[in-house]
């Protein structure tokens, strides 16, 4: 149990960063902000409307797209790649959407810094989900690792790894659907996203930052 909640902590992310590869339909301005806007959409909220209009990339890819990095994201901060089982893997990924519909952000203005460079501010509030949950898992973990100590599993070694793994994984979507519906925002602060124009109207956005932000805005970045 101990890697499990090990590989939440350190924050061992395969953040849902989708490097859209924009370019400006029907000439060459460039529309930052809704650059910007586009991918936060599609990163939070499974938007892909604007995706899709900015970049006339398929819907259906990029839904994929959208799906893939929740599974990651599951795959990689809840379950620390552990096999889990399909019924898990599903229930956590429609909890971790429900966490992202909910983040706060909003979208400002677009600043043109030089011919090639534009600057986005969004407004968001963070998250108190993660830096809640987190500590309690800690927690449980350690019950559960004492309970095994105490003789509180029986079977074979590879049962009882079983049968740890299934308490810390129930326990453990628990913890963060309490922490979901008990969700508290701090003050609104401030992240500044530079965008890049290319050659044509191809408008790149720096995937560090995007990580970022998702850390800033999760409060990942306190674990």
């Amino acid at each position: 149990m101990k890697k499990y909640a090990a590989a939440g902590i350190a924050v061992v992310i395969v953040v849902l960063v989708v490097i859209l590869g924009l370019r400006a339909c029907g000439g060459s301005k460039v529309d930052a902000s809704g650059y910007v806007q586009a991918q936060l959409d599609l990163t939070f909220q499974g938007e892909t409307q604007e995706a899709h209009r900015l970049t006339g990339a398929a819907v259906s890819g990029l839904e994929q797209i959208y799906e893939d990095g929740i599974n990651a994201f599951v795959q990689s901060y809840l379950t620390g790649g552990v096999d889990t089982g399909e019924a898990f893997s599903e229930t956590y990924g429609k909890i971790i959407k429900k966490i992202f519909l909910v983040m706060h952000y909003q979208v400002g203005e677009a600043q043109k810094k030089d011919k090639n460079t534009y600057e986005v501010t969004v407004t968001y509030e963070p998250a108190d989900v993660f830096t809640s949950f987190i500590p309690k898992l800690k927690e449980k973990s350690a019950e559960i690792e004492e309970k095994a100590k105490n003789g509180g599993y029986t079977g074979t070694e590879d049962e009882i790894q079983s049968a740890m793994i299934l308490d810390y994984m129930s326990e453990s979507y628990t913890l963060l659907e309490s922490a979901y519906l008990d969700i508290q925002y701090g003050g609104k602060q401030e992240f500044t996203f530079t965008l890049t124009k290319g050659k044509g109207s191809k408008v790149t956005m720096d995937n560090e930052e995007i990580a970022a932000f998702i850390e800033k805005i999760l409060e990942l970045d306190k674990l």
